[in-house]
């Protein structure tokens, strides 16, 4: 399933041509957002992955599409500051880890774009642009590495990424004019599985405040053991649940989640759905949408379908959830 998943990510994206890309495209900023450069993820050497992709061959050079679209070949991983003027900043704020099938990140639709929209309502929004399978050789013997390689692995360079981004973030929460305590992550197909894997992570210390997962799931989520929600019930609530208290969350319960996807999305439509029953099973209840159209990849975009709507309803959901409180 995870396979096969992988394989129909990268069967649906086109490839960048060979220019240079020196630094992540942006969108023009509004006077309100200031955009600040790019920050270096590892403040030292970026750390290797065990059985990763990204050192066996020649070096590769980053590579960013004809259109400004997409970027490849990122070997060098960083955030990118995108922050709210002063007088609407809720102090909350969200890392955005585009998608790309593991090989490319959505750098515009399903990052620069969307951290714009944040701003401008107050939420400050850091651009993650994690580590990447390098294209080289013929691009039907790429498809065939990276579906050889072993589950979850063309994921792991990019949740190491998003996990020192996050810690970074939080370091330095003053000087972006954020609380430490309100930074959550949102991902996108592949960058759903580093928002997901990141929501799950083993230390809860780790783990970002809250997480989105647009059309995208950790593919080895199964291989992960859920911790427990709640606190045990006393027997007097078990036998009598309608006039208990509400429950105890347990310390390293997992953060609020929300999850949205297009029903007709043949990418992520097995995996997204029985990642989300897995939850629901641990007794988690996720914030779920699951729109009749809009198919894969539909990002920050109007398509003229209901799922043009999630933004909104993500910053709904934080709001009740409590992440915009000043």
């Amino acid at each position: 399933m995870r396979r096969l998943l992988i394989f129909a990510c990268l069967a649906m994206l086109p490839v960048p041509h060979a220019a240079q890309a020196s630094e992540p495209v942006t969108t023009s900023a509004d006077n309100a957002v200031q955009v600040l450069d790019p920050v270096p993820v590892w403040e030292g050497a970026v750390p290797d992955i065990e059985g990763w992709p990204g050192y066996d061959h020649d070096p590769v050079t980053e590579a960013i599409s004809e259109d400004g679209e997409f970027i490849s070949n990122v070997t060098t991983p960083t955030f990118q500051p995108f922050l709210p003027a002063p007088d609407t900043a809720t102090g909350a704020a969200v890392m955005i880890a585009p998608g790309g099938g593991f090989r490319l990140l959505s750098i515009r639709n399903e990052g620069t774009e969307l951290a714009q929209w944040f701003a401008k309502r107050g939420v400050a929004a850091f651009v993650l642009k994690y580590r990447v399978a390098p294209l080289v050789g013929e691009m039907d013997e790429f498809r065939k590495m990276l579906w050889g390689l072993p589950r979850g692995l063309p994921g792991k360079a990019g949740v190491a990424d998003g996990l020192e981004a996050l810690r970074r973030i939080r370091e330095r929460a003053d000087e972006y004019g954020v609380d430490a305590e309100r930074i959550g992550s949102i991902g996108f197909s592949a960058g759903g599985h580093v928002s997901g894997m990141m929501a799950i992570a083993v230390e809860p210390e780790a783990r970002p405040n809250f997480a989105g997962m647009i059309y995208g799931m950790p593919y080895e989520g199964e291989l992960v053991a859920l911790p427990a929600p709640f606190l045990p019930e006393s027997f007097e609530a078990l036998v009598a649940p309608f006039s208990a208290p509400p429950r105890t969350p347990a310390p390293d319960a997992l953060p609020p989640l929300f999850m949205a996807m297009a029903q007709d999305d043949r990418a992520a439509e097995i995996g997204f759905r029985a990642f989300y029953d897995r939850l629901f099973d641990a007794g988690y209840r996720p914030e779920l949408h699951l729109y009749q159209r809009g198919g894969h990849g539909f990002g920050i975009r109007d398509h003229g379908t209901t799922a043009d709507r999630w933004p909104g309803q993500f910053l709904a959901w934080l709001e009740v959830e409590g992440f915009l409180k000043k």
